[in-house]
């Protein structure tokens, strides 16, 4: 990787980065309109979105930062990082195939973000805008792993679980012992998936087949899942955790909690100015939640939810 030059991209783009102050003042205001305009003079590039914005228009305009991030990057990547950082945004990819395959199936117009990641990083994916049926759809898909897992699952439940599955396992395989930092980073999220989906999938669909588990055990194992299967609630739950290095992660919404627990990590490595793939990987996976924080806090807004609620649903 071209440190020196990627270093000095890095920095220029999280300085314009959202800090808490940033979106403490988002949630002060009363009205969309406001909140637009102050959001506009945080966010470069954002001169043309309508101060009185559609949520659609929010997160296009939002997208188009983290796609222009991500074709800067692009450039300055070679050998091992650049394989690592292609599997990486491959989860961008799937979600925009799930989403034009939803679109498709319940015969709605596509979303404008969807399209404008294919017209500027994605553009095998542009056939799939011309499918007229699901079956035209899953043909066109240019990944065949992917093209097989729309063809072999039978519900969209597990559809998504073995898209998540591919992209999980996949990534790891691809950093596994060429970067100490990401692959961390990457098979302790793993665990925290495998906790989730295991006791979602008790509690809520009388699921116990592991199968639907991603295929790594970093500082769980099975005798923890078995344990985890048998927790009645969430309190359950955390006494299990207690006995693991995820002690206290989980609170109360465990979605949140998780994603908290996620951005430190990145927010720890991307501080932590080791100059290789990591601290790239880790500004991404910031800059994520924060483009969720800020539909989250606008979205409340246009609803007029009271500024607290707003903040509970928000990492900060």
């Amino acid at each position: 990787m071209n440190s020196p030059s990627i270093n000095a991209k890095l920095k220029a783009m999280y300085a314009k980065k959202l800090k808490k102050e940033d979106l403490e003042d988002l949630m002060k205001q009363n009205n969309i309109k406001d909140a637009i305009i102050i959001l506009k003079t945080k966010i470069n590039n954002l001169n043309e979105l309508p101060n009185n914005a559609r949520r659609m228009e929010l997160e296009n305009a939002l997208d188009n930062n983290i796609i222009d991030d991500i074709k800067k990057i692009n450039k300055y990547l070679k050998g091992n990082d650049k394989e690592i950082w292609k599997q990486y945004i491959m989860k961008f990819k799937i979600k925009i195939i799930k989403a034009l395959y939803e679109s498709l199936i319940t015969k709605e117009a596509p979303n404008i973000t969807d399209t404008v990641w294919i017209d500027n990083l994605f553009l095998d994916l542009k056939p799939l805008l011309n499918a007229e049926n699901a079956e035209d759809f899953i043909e066109q898909i240019p990944n065949k792993q992917i093209k097989n897992i729309f063809n072999n699952t039978n519900s969209s439940f597990e559809r998504e679980n073995k898209l998540d599955k591919f992209y999980l396992e996949n990534l790891l395989k691809v950093v596994r012992n060429k970067n100490k930092i990401i692959e961390k980073a990457l098979k302790q999220k793993i665990d925290l998936l495998n906790i989730v989906w295991t006791y979602r999938c008790t509690k809520y669909y009388g699921i116990t087949n592991q199968d639907y588990l991603i295929n790594n055990y970093y500082r769980i194992n099975k005798d923890i899942v078995n344990e985890i299967e048998k927790a009645e609630n969430i309190d359950e739950l955390k006494q299990i955790l207690d006995t693991t290095i995820y002690k206290g992660v989980i609170q109360n919404d465990m979605e949140k909690d998780i994603k908290k627990f996620n951005y430190n990590i990145n927010k720890r490595i991307f501080r932590n100015k080791t100059l290789d793939l990591s601290m790239v990987i880790g500004y991404f996976n910031m800059i994520e939640i924060e483009k969720e924080s800020v539909i989250t806090i606008i979205e409340g807004i246009r609803y007029k939810l009271p500024q607290i609620d707003i903040e509970r649903k928000i990492i900060i």
